[in-house]
């Protein structure tokens, strides 16, 4: 929710300083500074809404560098909700304004635009110019190979015995550049009973349009979504980043991760092959620390017979994905990602599970720079290959 002045001010005043934030705390870990911290951010949107401190780029730069991971909001004794409050300020005092926000506006929010994007970038991919494309602009190099775009029917009914209904969030990034991740969530949904609705006239979440500041954009794209979707069935995520959007910003419905709902079915007539492998999991702070589902992932990935599922070491800690920041605070992303790389080769890791696709395209471009072979799969992709025909009974 974005705050008032005022509100904001008065949730500042909840934070007692006490300081359990800190270990938890991304950017404070490595920065050792009070001002890169959750409570000394507070102190700092506190003392700008006051007017007492300016509203200057020193200001600006500590809140930037905030990853919005939440973790602080789990350590929190008092349950300050640190999200509203750096949505808040960053519509409030940091908005960003400039020729190239207003072009991704217009592709995140159209999805004929987005849509004609991705036609794109898979041509160049697969007339062999992604190099050139990559030298033209750096950023490039986080995207993934893209598979051919998809045109999504309404609805894909279930294939075995009605259990229910279920709508499917597409996300922009997603729809973009994971629709394997969609396909297999269908596949698995179908095969459990479940119809899934796609609304042809869902958008972005909103996550993108938040972090730049943009709270009047976020909130079209709110109300966009809240007409598309039938307030009666449960809006499934595939991406963490997302499901926290929506969790936060669309109260009128129903919002879970895949794998919290898919924990939920029954699985009786389901057969899953046996998979002689270690799977390691990557938990998204959204999942963590916003929808609250993480374990979720490893209860269904559980289902596999004869897998281990892991833990990452260092799970406590962002990736430094978050959305755009990989971009915008590449030199902090980059200083996080180091860790989870370490991680991932001390434990020589083959097969990595992520619940969120910033934190999948983070790592891989990482995994690629090093020259490191891991498959990087959303758990969802991972029940799908293994997943046999429902039993008939």
């Amino acid at each position: 929710m974005t705050l008032s002045i005022k509100e904001l001010i008065v949730e500042a005043d909840r934070c007692v300083a006490c300081g359990l934030c800190l270990p938890h705390c991304p950017t404070y870990r490595k920065t050792g500074s009070e001002a890169d911290s959750p409570r000394g951010r507070i102190q700092l949107m506190r003392a700008v809404a006051q007017e007492i401190l300016p509203n200057n780029v020193r200001f600006n730069e500590h809140i930037d560098l905030c990853l919005s991971c939440r973790s602080c909001e789990s350590a929190c004794p008092n349950n300050v909700n640190y999200g509203a409050l750096v949505d808040t300020t960053r519509a409030l005092y940091i908005p960003k304004k400039s020729p190239f926000s207003a072009l991704v506006k217009a592709f995140i929010r159209n999805r004929f635009l987005a849509n004609a994007f991705v036609w794109l970038i898979w041509f160049i991919q697969k007339f062999g110019l992604f190099s050139l494309l990559k030298r033209i602009n750096p950023a490039a190099k986080v995207l993934p190979v893209v598979e051919k775009p998809v045109t999504w029917k309404s609805l894909y009914p279930a294939n075995s015995e009605k259990k229910g209904a279920v709508s499917l969030f597409l996300g922009c990034a997603g729809n973009a550049l994971d629709t394997h991740t969609l396909q297999a969530s269908i596949q698995v949904l179908n095969q459990l009973g479940y119809d899934v609705h796609i609304p042809a006239q869902q958008t972005c979440c909103g996550g993108i349009a938040r972090q730049m500041g943009d709270a009047e954009e976020s909130s079209k794209l709110v109300a966009l979504n809240q007409n598309s979707f039938d307030a009666n069935l449960p809006i499934l995520t595939t991406a963490s980043g997302c499901g926290a959007g929506l969790n936060d910003y669309l109260p009128t419905h129903k919002i879970q991760d895949i794998s919290a709902f898919l924990m939920a079915c029954d699985w009786t007539n389901v057969d899953v092959n046996p998979l002689n492998e270690q799977i390691y999991v990557q938990d998204p702070c959204t999942l963590r620390n916003v929808q609250k589902s993480h374990q979720a992932v490893y209860s269904l990935l559980k289902k596999i017979p004869n897998a281990t599922v892991t833990a990452l070491a260092g799970n406590g800690q962002c990736c430094g994905g978050a959305g755009a920041y990989m971009l915008t605070q590449s030199e902090m992303a980059n200083n996080l990602l180091d860790d989870k790389l370490n991680a991932i080769s001390a434990n020589n890791v083959a097969i990595l599970a992520t619940s969120n696709i910033g934190c999948s395209l983070h790592i891989a471009n990482g995994l690629r720079e090093k020259n490191l072979t891991v498959s990087v799969m959303h758990p969802i992709q991972i029940i799908a290959k293994q997943m046999r025909p429902v039993r008939q009974v």
